[in-house]
């Protein structure tokens, strides 16, 4: 009977300790691709170079296993391209990618704005009005990085807010490529600029009102401004062919 408890112990400290080094090895690869999300969205890391595995681990200070789970995410989410026995390509910006990803966006985006219009709780409807007054306040101080951050908070949340995990998961690679170009874009036509901040802002009220219908009207207009300002300006970030 002792040597079954003590085996039945046994078995529960090595699924405890399993469970611990995978919880670990999570949060590493949940930091490393935090990280290197980051990097890619603000041009720390350049579209069009290409980076060795070993490398990205030795600049994050993080394992390889970690990083590379963080490199198949982000490859996954078209920021990163895996090349077999080469490394990984921070892929480039191309106007006709934008646009046809902005095709995708305008359904899926409008969708996401009606239905957490619909389904948003009071407390969830507060948090709307209060990320507007802070990406209010971010754009009036000029504060890029803080208003990209506000930005993505937002996209998150109105994803939960939604009560539709398959529009919220298809949406998500889509904002992290938007994020880097809006960061590039930020300062080249600040009234422009601007008025796509403010877009974000009548869209967190109008879903914080419940109003559907409104909701999906202001949707519709953010990412008209989105579509103006890229039309307007792409044509300054092309990066030479090699």
């Amino acid at each position: 009977m002792k040597f079954e408890n003590k085996k039945i112990d046994d078995m529960e400290k090595n699924k405890a300790s399993a469970l611990k080094k995978s919880k670990n090895k999570e949060t590493l690869a949940g930091i490393a691709y935090k990280k290197l999300e980051t990097m890619i969205i603000t041009l720390q890391l350049k579209p069009g170079s290409l980076w060795t595995e070993k490398e990205l681990s030795e600049l994050l200070e993080i394992g390889r296993m970690p990083v590379r789970e963080a490199i198949q995410r982000l490859d996954a989410a078209h920021l990163l391209t895996i090349i077999p026995r080469r490394g990984v390509l921070v892929t480039e910006l191309k106007v006709e990618e934008f646009f046809l990803q902005l095709e995708v966006r305008r359904l899926l985006e409008k969708l996401i704005a009606t239905r957490a219009a619909r389904f948003a709780t009071p407390s969830e409807r507060d948090k709307f009005l209060q990320l507007a007054d802070d990406y209010e306040k971010v754009t009036n101080e000029k504060d890029e990085l803080k208003a990209i951050e506000i930005d993505n908070e937002f996209n998150e949340f109105i994803g939960v807010c939604a009560r539709n995990h398959y529009a919220a998961s298809a949406i998500s690679p889509l904002h992290a490529l938007a994020r880097r170009l809006y960061y590039m874009q930020y300062n080249i036509d600040p009234e422009l600029t601007k008025e796509i901040n403010y877009a974000h802002c009548d869209l967190m009220r109008a879903v914080a009102s419940g109003d559907e219908i409104l909701a999906a009207e202001k949707s519709d207009y953010l990412l008209d401004c989105v579509e103006k300002l890229t039309k307007l300006k792409f044509d300054m970030y092309m990066y030479p062919k090699r």
